[in-house]
């Protein structure tokens, strides 16, 4: 009796903090059921609140006039170039609406095509030479959108009227009119998250629900958010959208808009160094580069010797002077970190992604040896066996990857090997020691980054030279004198944006110390992200990290993980002694009580993991996987009052409305209360849950397509290739 009275002050305390980084609006209530919303635009989640006929969207020029260094960084952005002057999306768009209607292609519109989509006209074919085809993400989307919701696929409520323009020596009329164009919205995380969260369901011509690009919950999760339930970190600045994608830029046109002579950049800068290239835009390529070269480290970081006798020697970081010898098989691990993305690297749309790594050993005489994803630079089969792309892959129904960007056939994700904010993803490389070999063997590996994958570039060019494209390019120059149309079928930029090395076997130098917390850690981070039976193996790294920790955070941030460690393999005791050492240290943190939680939660122990649950969610109030756990934590508590479990799901769907275990807690929480809603709600989680068929198609891509089994594995062992004879 008394742990559950304690469990009750924890959790009303806990559903008395509020969810979401701004009060919830009055259009967004805690629901009983997320039920279907009346939206006239659907499947776009965009609602046109008024709509003066008078007014377009495309109209840029009138912006222009006063806010010239806006709209000319502008005309380089992919909100720009975001509708059917892209050739990327104009292929991906219209292949999408000769498979699925065009009416279901305002799922589409909402986001890439605002002013077709608000007039209507997604629903007929679209006039080749209307402007509305190539206005993409204009002033007025962004400057009238009265109020963003967190549903995705265009979620924001948009008022398509006149703004009141400002008269010269009128300071009245100034004022009026920078209050009209700035809407609470627009100076917030959820208004890029409105577009740039995407899911899939019946409603897009899917077969059932999947969720697609989401680069706001990453974000919401993460030290940039100020969330520290995923680990414990340093304490990094806090940056939104807006700070990596709107640094400062100088006006150099004179924009009214300039505050100490610079301007919020509308670049939109991110990994589009196509799109750039297609311009001929070389300084916007160089800004791609830096940005991401910037957001990524990868190191050579750690070894291991299986000897020709079968016998295994401990993993050891490099460089290191072990002993190898002719008939070894060294396996190098490469450790590459997500430093300064607050979203998955490479972010956006993850299935057509392609950056990769690509890995060379050479012996002591310089001698190239083997490699490893060399030939990922020309060619893209399904799945090389020597090569690891950092992306998403996605199946149809037979189980076959669907590579060109035809949403229309997703069915199931694959795999995503797309790096998580702060944290970190290991990849392994075999070399057999050849005879004659002179020690010690050096490892480079590189980080290399082209904007999308082959499969889509050649998709694109291969449409861009159809009658239909080619009358959209036309239309375009109609439209927009003076600028060229983009040329697809060039070769993309190939950005190398991190490079590593180190050498193991006699003669190599002696390891920088100095180092050693750092990439051990980063090993270790990888390291947690293997296949359960191989936990174990991010203990060694983490014991490097311990007696390389320069101050009490990093001995916290080591332990706490060996606690999280402890915690996956069911082994409470351990795993509430780590996190209690590491808080002697730092003091109470989110991460530690998420740890206690989930320790006490995966031996059944729901009801006295939810205290620690809660404390976490109090410290993390964006995270929604947390909220979610202590949801599910709270339904599975039998002895606990249902309603606590409902409020608690409520939560998480403020922040992220289609999770499906909230929409499972609420449904069962809401059936327990006999609520004349528990039908609906039911409804709801049915239409969101996990399809049936979804490990059925992920096996027949193990059974069919080669390489597929093995891609699976998040830790995969890449072969290299012998160069030696070539």
């Amino acid at each position: 009796m008394k742990r559950a009275r304690v469990v009750l002050v924890f959790v009303m305390g806990c559903a008395g903090a509020s969810a979401t980084d701004a009060p919830r609006a009055p259009d967004a209530p805690k629901r009983d059921a997320l039920v279907p919303q009346s939206v006239p635009l659907f499947p776009s989640q965009t609602r046109i609140t008024a709509h003066d006929p008078s007014v377009s969207l495309s109209d840029v020029d009138t912006c222009a006039t006063c806010h010239s260094d806006v709209a000319e960084q502008w005309k380089t952005s992919a909100h720009f170039y975001a509708s059917f002057d892209n050739p990327i999306y104009r292929a991906s768009v219209i292949r999408f609406r000769a498979e699925r209607g065009n009416e279901k292609s305002r799922f589409c519109g909402g986001c890439h095509d605002p002013a077709l989509t608000a007039d209507g006209m997604l629903d007929h074919d679209v006039p080749s030479g209307d402007l509305r085809a190539f206005s993409g993400v204009t002033c007025r989307t962004c400057h009238g959108a009265e109020h963003a919701r967190k549903d995705g696929n265009g979620s924001i409520d948009l008022r398509v009227a006149s703004i009141e323009l400002p008269r010269d020596g009128d300071a009245e009329s100034v004022a009026r009119h920078k209050i009209a164009a700035t809407p609470a919205p627009l100076r917030t995380a959820g208004l890029c998250v409105a577009c740039h969260r995407v899911f899939l369901d019946e409603g897009s011509g899917n077969a059932h629900h999947l969720a697609g690009q989401d680069d706001g919950t990453p974000w919401m999760r993460s030290a940039f958010a100020k969330s520290f339930a995923e680990r414990v970190d340093e304490d990094v600045p806090a940056s939104d959208c807006r700070g990596c994608h709107m640094p400062r830029e100088d006006a150099k046109l004179g924009d009214a808009a300039a505050k100490n002579g610079t301007i919020a950049s509308h670049r939109f800068l991110g990994g589009h160094s196509w799109l750039a290239s297609m311009r001929g835009d070389a300084t916007q390529v160089e800004r791609v580069r830096k940005l991401i070269s910037n957001a990524v480290t990868i190191d050579v970081v750690a070894a291991r010797v299986e000897k020709r006798d079968g016998a295994a020697r401990p993993a050891v970081m490099l460089p290191s002077d072990a002993p190898i010898a002719a008939g070894d098989r060294v396996i190098a691990t490469i450790a590459i970190k997500n430093v300064g993305v607050g979203h998955r690297f490479p972010g956006g749309t993850l299935d057509a992604q392609d950056t990769w790594v690509e890995v060379r050993a050479y012996d002591a005489r310089g001698a190239l040896l083997a490699s490893a994803g060399a030939t990922h630079e020309k060619s893209e089969p399904t799945f090389t066996p020597g090569t690891h792309v950092l992306r998403a892959v996605l199946l149809d129904d037979a189980g076959k990857p669907v590579l060109a960007r035809e949403t229309e056939k997703f069915r199931a994700t694959l795999i995503d090997h797309t790096i998580a904010p702060r944290d970190a993803a290991i990849v392994e490389y075999a070399l057999d020691v050849p005879s004659g070999v002179a020690s010690p063997i050096r490892f480079v590996a590189k980080l290399r980054h082209r904007s999308r994958s082959l499969s889509v570039q050649d998709a694109t060019c291969a449409f861009s030279k159809t009658t239909e494209s080619r009358a959209f390019d036309e239309g375009f120059e109609k439209n927009y004198a003076g600028i060229t149309r983009l040329n697809p079928c060039i070769m993309q930029p190939i950005l190398d944006v991190g490079e590593a090395s180190a050498e193991l076997g006699a003669g190599a130098p002696a390891r920088d110390a100095s180092r050693d917390f750092d990439r051990a850690y980063a090993w270790a981070e990888g390291a947690m992200h293997v296949l359960g039976e191989r936990i174990d193996e991010a203990r060694a790294p983490l014991a490097i990290a311990e007696r390389a920790a320069r101050n009490d955070l990093e001995r916290a941030m080591a332990e706490s993980l060996l606690g999280a460690i402890d915690a996956k393999q069911n082994r409470v005791a351990d795993a509430l002694d780590r996190v209690a050492e590491a808080e002697k240290r730092i003091g109470s943190h989110p991460f530690l009580d998420r740890v206690r939680a989930e320790a006490l939660a995966s031996t059944w122990r729901d009801a006295d993991a939810v205290p620690f649950f809660c404390a976490a969610s109090m410290g993390a109030p964006r995270d929604d996987g947390l909220a979610s756990e202590l949801a599910v934590a709270l339904g599975s508590a039998t002895t606990l009052d249902p309603s606590l479990a409902l409020e608690a799901a409520r939560d998480v769907l403020v922040l992220e409305p289609r999770d499906e275990s909230a929409l499972r807690v609420q449904a069962l929480a809401l059936e327990a209360l006999h609520a004349d809603s528990a039908v609906a709600a039911r409804d709801a989680w049915l239409a969101t849950r996990t399809a049936d068929d979804t490990s059925a198609i992920k096996a027949r891509c193990s059974t069919n397509v080669a390489g597929c089994a093995a891609e699976r594995d998040p830790v995969r062992l890449h072969p290299m290739t012998d160069l030696r004879a070539r």
